[in-house]
């Protein structure tokens, strides 16, 4: 009666979606929230549920995904890292800086001035501005490929089919699933994608929600 029970060795991926769910409560809730609905309250999806939607992607959708993400991934990269991040763009910046000043008037003050401020630009906290500047092109590359995508997410996993053809990943390729301001983001070993909260009712959302913590339980 009481014996002991040896518990089973968790799975990676429940310590990956516990990790996230532990990161959750460390992170401003006004920027950025990194949860999913706790294990004990959530009941499994019927069976052959299937969450069906479209798409037609805004920019300030997609630009408010890349702030957040980014938001999400710079702090916490190795320590080395970010101070590499901080202290090149500002040794940069100052040898830059001190070269102008040496060069005297001239074309090669104004370049080097150029150069200066190109490494303050590289500065971490100016992350938003590239965010806009490369992040709006490319918007606008994969509306014209993508104009609308209609999506099919069921216990097997995702799929996403658009003028481009049909993309399906399982939900065991799924690395995580983050909450950010305007909606969810699949991340997988390469790429991501974004799922508006618009495009999602209320028993969608929870739909999704039991599927994506199921999926994190296996």
């Amino acid at each position: 009666m009481f014996g002991f029970v040896h518990p089973r060795p968790p799975h990676r991926k429940e310590v990956a979606m516990q990790v996230m769910r532990q990161e959750a409560r460390r992170v401003d809730s006004h920027t950025l929230t990194v949860d999913m609905p706790g294990v004990r309250d959530v009941a499994a999806p019927p069976a052959g549920a299937a969450v069906r939607f479209e798409v037609a992607y805004t920019l300030g959708e997609y630009l408010a995904f890349l702030r957040d993400h980014l938001a999400f991934l710079l702090p916490r990269a190795a320590p080395a890292v970010r101070m590499r991040r901080l202290l090149v763009p500002l040794g940069g910046a100052l040898l830059a800086a001190a070269a102008a000043w040496l060069a005297g008037p001239g074309t090669a003050r104004t370049a080097l001035a150029a150069c200066a401020a190109l490494a303050l630009a590289c500065l971490p906290v100016a992350a938003g501005m590239w965010v806009a500047l490369i992040g709006t092109p490319v918007f606008f590359v994969k509306k014209r490929r993508l104009p609308r995508c209609t999506f099919r997410i069921d216990a097997q996993g995702i799929e996403r089919t658009s003028r481009a053809g049909t993309l399906a990943r399982a939900w065991t390729d799924v690395s995580g699933v983050r909450r950010y301001r305007r909606g969810y983001l699949l991340t997988f070993a390469r790429g991501a994608l974004p799922i508006p909260y618009r495009c999602l009712d209320a028993q969608q959302d929870a739909d999704f929600r039991r599927l994506a913590t199921r999926a994190g339980r296996r």
